[in-house]
This record gives C-alpha cells, sequence and structure tokens, in this order.
C-alpha cells in the first residue's frame, strides 16, 4: 500500500536537488492538499469537470492487490468477492491510505508512517458516515456499486472490462467524500 500511495500519488519530489528541509516542506504541503481536498479518494471527470469519488488509481491499485493478489486467493475464492468489493473492504483500504498519507504529511518524509488501529478505525468511522449519506441517494449507490463490482470483476481475471476503464463515483462533498 505504501508503495502505491508514494508512486500514484506523486508527492515526493523524484531526482530534486532541494535540501532535506524543503523536501519535507514540499511533501507535509502535497499530503495536506491531497487530505483536504480528499483528493486521494478521487479524479475528476473529464467530460464534464464534476468530481467522481473512490476513482482514485492508487484506491482501485491497493483494492485489487490487496484483496485479489496471488496473496489474498482466499478471498478470491468467497462468492461475495467473485461478484464485488464489499464497501467496508473498499472503506478499509480508504481508511489506511488516509492513515498513510496522513503519516506522510506528519513526518514530510517518505518514511514507512506509524499507523494504529485507533487512527485506523477513526478515519473508516468517518468515511462510513459519508458513505452511508452517498448511498442515500439511488444513482450514487448504483455508481458505487457498479465502480466495486468492475474492480472485482478485474481482479478475478476479467481484464476486458479494466481496458475500457469506466469508474463511477458521486460528485458531491462531505468529509473527503463527494455527495
Amino acid at each position: 500500500m505504501i508503495s502505491i500511495a508514494k508512486r500514484a500519488y506523486d508527492i515526493f519530489p523524484q531526482g530534486s536537488t532541494m535540501q532535506k528541509e524543503e523536501v519535507q516542506k514540499q511533501v507535509t504541503a502535497a499530503a495536506t492538499r491531497l487530505l483536504k481536498s480528499g483528493d486521494y479518494l478521487r479524479l475528476p471527470d473529464s467530460s464534464g469537470g464534476q468530481f467522481r469519488n473512490f476513482t482514485a488509481q492508487a484506491l482501485r491499485d491497493v483494492c485489487l492487490e490487496f484483496y485479489y493478489s496471488n496473496s489474498k486467493k482466499a478471498l478470491k475464492n468467497t462468492n461475495e468477492f467473485h461478484r464485488t468489493i464489499p464497501i467496508n473492504t473498499m472503506l478499509l483500504v480508504a481508511a489506511v491510505l488516509k492513515g498513510i498519507i496522513s503519516g506522510f504529511r506528519e513526518t514530510g518524509t517518505d518514511k514507512v508512517p506509524d499507523l494504529t488501529a485507533e487512527q485506523c478505525r477513526t478515519h473508516f468511522i468517518n468515511l462510513r458516515k459519508s458513505v452511508d449519506m452517498l448511498l442515500d441517494i439511488p444513482e450514487r449507490c448504483e455508481e458505487l456499486e457498479e465502480m466495486l463490482d468492475q474492480w472485482a470483476r478485474i481482479g478475478m481475471g476479467d481484464f476486458d472490462n479494466y481496458a475500457a476503464g469506466s469508474v463511477a463515483g458521486s460528485d458531491a462533498e462531505d468529509i473527503n467524500i463527494i455527495l
């Protein structure tokens, strides 16, 4: 998860000649922007400039790696993971990802941040509250469910849908989720 976050969010200067203090300031500022904006969870929709939730490449990559990699074959054998990634399991990944980015913000370095179960629990609860509101909007609920179904198909090896690349989400804001 940490290596995906480092690569996907591009908050660490590459090949820079900046001083250590300057790099730390840049990392802290970039991580802070990601957390405050919620952009670690979403990408702009190129068709209309609206944001779509949970479509950040890092979130998808981490979910696929965590739940469907060769080391997680047991999950691939459960019927539920054949059809979809359960919302709470996606939120668990999002909560840990938020904790990792928070650690980068606090240290200003690319070192593995300390992440406690309590921090993850707090992030999870806050994200869950927002998702519960999102799920009350039928079209947003359907978009999220379709996206998680697509991710499961990708994880199970249906790469035709992966190539198509349509990922759904939402478009209004609360905590780090747009409602």
